[in-house]
């Protein structure tokens, strides 16, 4: 097995340990996939539109929460054709409960562009893949090497954790010039025609071994060449961007009930937040204001429908990016008016056991699931 880079240009500041020899590098950590790697279900197929799927939900979910949205995915929308075809609720439903919704619309909106621009079939360059929605540098990498064979790189976080660690490369890997250095150093170290099995390596390494926060150093395959390992800055590196600030916010929901049914609401399909997801009527809590006398302004203002609140019968946490949104949770009764979308996309009243069948975010589902 041989490799287009014997030796990294990108070192750190520490002379004292010599850059890692890159054919070395890539021969052990390939040996040590192949024999190691995980079963998982994209892993034995070569079929762009799966492998499509399964890269797009790895985005920021881990691996064992994809496994079953995954095969109740290719379940439901077995082709890209039948992704295209599909209505926009009936994708939404299937990726309730991944988050991050907007990853399920741009696959609908690329599956039809492909069907459109493409026949049906995914395209299999790098350059064409970025035109569609959703496919950033790193998607379209690892859809380019691991379903078509490609020789390109994909850097996503796990990869950016092992090279950092392997080379002791110093910096912000999220920002020039350390970001660029690691796709040119990625990109080097690609064996010639066998880049899926390389980038899946790497992949798994950092998922499985060389993992944020408790390394497992002393079963690492690549453990003889890391620098960081050498120099003790395993858990140095990489250096961390500068951390987001929480945004914490209060929000009150409304559990309107008429004649056995509840009251919903879809978010406008510009929303910042949800969109085109139905939810209970809710609002932000401003400080030392009852909750219940501003969801008895807020929902009939864009409802139409006026509202008696009752006492607040749960409440629950949500977490999403870098907002922590608590919501109080009020049953509440319906007085007078007819629903009429004010402020949302559609208002509708709907039959507790009819729920199940709508896209509802996480944080609302559970409302429904514990208080109805």
């Amino acid at each position: 097995m041989t490799s287009s880079l014997h030796t990294s240009p990108y070192t750190s500041e520490e002379p004292e340990a010599p850059s890692p020899n890159g054919a070395a590098v890539v021969g052990d950590l390939l040996d040590w996939y192949r024999e190691h790697r995980r079963p998982l279900p994209w892993r034995s197929t070569r079929d762009p539109y799966c492998i499509w799927v399964s890269e797009i939900m790895l985005q920021q979910t881990q691996v064992a929460t994809v496994v079953g949205y995954y095969e109740r995915w290719l379940e439901r929308f077995p082709t890209i054709v039948a992704l295209a075809s599909a209505e926009v609720d009936d994708v939404l439903r299937a990726w309730e409960g991944l988050g991050y919704y907007s990853r399920a619309r741009n696959l609908q909106k690329a599956a039809t562009r492909v069907v459109e621009a493409h026949g049906g079939e995914l395209p299999a360059s790098v350059e064409e893949l970025r035109r569609l929605p959703g496919i950033g540098p790193y998607s379209a990498g690892a859809i380019a090497s691991i379903a078509f064979g490609a020789d390109e790189p994909a850097v996503d976080g796990n990869i950016i954790r092992v090279l950092t660690r392997l080379f002791g490369l110093r910096g912000d890997p999220k920002r020039a010039p350390l970001q660029s250095k690691l796709w040119q150093l990625a990109r080097a170290l690609i064996p010639a025609g066998q880049a899926s099995d390389y980038n899946q390596a790497l992949m798994e390494l950092g998922a499985t071994c060389c993992t944020p926060r408790a390394p497992r150093c002393a079963i690492c395959p690549v453990a003889r060449h890391c620098r960081a390992l050498k120099s003790d800055r395993v858990l140095q590196l990489p250096e961390a961007s500068a951390r987001k600030v929480v945004v914490q916010e209060r929000r009150a929901a409304a559990v309107v009930r008429r004649q056995g049914r509840v009251l919903l609401v879809r978010a406008p399909a510009t929303a910042a937040r949800w969109p085109g997801m139905w939810q209970f009527p809710d609002v932000t809590l401003l400080p030392e204001q009852d909750p219940g006398a501003q969801l008895e302004s807020y929902v009939p203002r864009s409802t139409g429908v006026s509202i008696g609140a009752g006492a607040r019968i749960g409440s629950l946490r949500h977490q999403v990016t870098r907002f922590r949104i608590d919501i109080e949770v009020y049953g509440c009764r319906a007085l007078e008016g007819r629903a009429r979308a004010i402020e949302y996309a559609a208002v509708s009243w709907v039959a507790p056991d009819e729920l199940g069948k709508l896209a509802m975010p996480a944080a609302h589902r559970k409302i429904a699931r514990s208080m109805l």
